[in-house]
């Protein structure tokens, strides 16, 4: 008989935090953080967001101001994420919150927004060494002082972090601070611009949430949130696979000061509403493959793609969040179908650019396109075609034709204009015949 023995598979945790946080950038893992809290805003509201009707509530509502704000403060020494929405109670936090992977017990209370229950430590752990948890809620809540290199070096399995309770409080809310920053991180802060392009992510990443759910602050500065609009002529279509609706819109955008900005057109991917790609123009939504390269005469397309489901572990974005897992079933479909909703748009974009020059005047454009809606709105609508323009007969007719070099001499002598053209010749005489001929009768 053969003498089997169990071979150690533990994972070894400094290579697993090596592995979890090497394809996060800083940016993003703020963002991380700052899904914990948009998760505890939502919570509340979490059985009615389900579908993409249920998400444009808040659309629709005039009252909806939010009650929950998040303040993300950093400097070199340190980055915090606070908010004062409902908190994470201690049973949770014991059971669920810091599992790296959601149990299945998970199911029922899952948050829209938290998909593999990885992204919170993964962005501790790409930050810094030293981690300070506070969480109040009206049932209790619990405070953590985490070292990470201690935590590191420690084999004990299973793996633990070390957390403590609070009492039950009216005044909830949670506070992340992180201190004793990893090198990387310190260099990322001292750049001037890492606060400008933080809160323009958030702007994108959050357009849906910011005003409706939630108020975001960087280092005292409000965050606005992007608006996008869509002339009210667009198609649309809807499906659904398993446990997930996805819609799909194109049509013309919203033009910007009157100008169509490249970083403003291309698609849009939401899972629950929160932004997955922006101003996509690569062969990840179609573009070089089932629609052409995107060029500037397609500034003025707009699409969206819009995925919802209760189950956020069956839409299709990756860990991060910042990007398409183009296996899943639920894109492999929507895929097929937005450039066939594209098409009609590409194809009067394409108009406007021919051997003659340009057919379609941004005016013409506009009346195409017609008043513009909130895509919020579009993305609920019934299924619809795009109604192409209807090509104006030209204006313009060009005239040719032959004449003698001698009476051409003759009318460059009547001018004094040896150089005339005989373009100009003919725009002259044809001007005259105008104007002594027709204008006198």
């Amino acid at each position: 008989m053969v003498q089997t023995f169990k071979a150690k598979a533990n994972p070894e945790k400094r290579f697993f935090i090596s592995l979890i946080t090497r394809d996060i950038g800083l940016a993003d893992a703020i963002v991380d953080l700052t899904d914990n809290s948009v998760n505890a805003a939502m919570k509340p509201l979490r059985n009615s967001f389900s579908s993409s009707s249920d998400f444009l509530k808040l659309v629709r509502k005039r009252d909806a101001s939010p009650a929950v704000t998040i303040k993300i403060v950093f400097d070199k020494s340190r980055v915090s994420v606070t908010d004062n929405a409902a908190g994470i109670d201690f049973e949770a936090a014991y059971n669920e919150v810091f599992r790296f992977g959601h149990s299945e017990d998970h199911h029922e209370t899952r948050d829209r927004l938290s998909v593999y229950g990885i992204g919170m430590k993964r962005a501790l752990f790409k930050i810094g060494k030293k981690i300070s948890m506070i969480s109040d809620h009206k049932e209790g809540g619990f405070s953590l002082n985490l070292d990470v290199d201690s935590w590191e070096n420690d084999e004990s399995v299973p793996w633990t972090f070390p957390i403590a309770k609070r009492p039950p409080t009216p005044k909830t809310g949670t506070s992340i601070v992180i201190t004793e920053l990893n090198d990387e991180i310190r260099g990322r802060l001292s750049n001037e611009r890492f606060q400008f392009e933080l809160i323009e992510k958030l702007s994108k990443v959050y357009s849906y949430f910011m005003g409706r759910v939630v108020d975001i602050t960087v280092n005292g500065k409000p965050v606005n949130r992007t608006e996008f609009e869509i002339g009210e002529n667009y198609a649309h279509d809807k499906f659904t696979v398993g446990a997930v609706d996805c819609s799909i819109t194109a049509g013309i955008a919203s033009p910007t000061g009157g100008v169509f900005l490249a970083e403003a057109s291309g698609w849009f991917v939401f899972c629950n509403f929160r932004t997955v790609l922006y101003a996509d123009k690569t062969p990840t939504t179609g573009w070089g493959g089932a629609l052409p390269l995107f060029q500037p005469k397609h500034r003025p397309f707009l699409g969206i793609v819009s995925f919802t489901s209760a189950s956020p572990e069956e839409l299709p974005w990756t860990t991060t969040k910042g990007a398409i897992n183009e296996d899943n079933i639920a894109w492999q479909d929507a895929k097929l179908r937005m450039s066939a909703v594209a098409k009609p748009i590409i194809r009067v974009l394409d108009t406007r650019y021919t051997s003659e020059g340009t057919d379609l005047q941004p005016q013409a454009l506009a009346r195409l396109s017609g008043p513009v809606d909130n895509v919020f709105n579009a993305t609920v609508s019934e299924r619809r075609a795009f109604a192409a323009v209807k090509k104006e007969a030209p204006r313009k007719v060009r005239v040719q034709y032959d004449a003698k070099k001698a009476e051409i001499e003759k009318i460059r002598n009547h001018f004094g204009r040896a150089n005339m053209s005989a373009s100009e010749i003919g725009r002259t005489t044809f001007d005259h015949f105008i104007d002594n001929e027709l204008e006198s009768r």
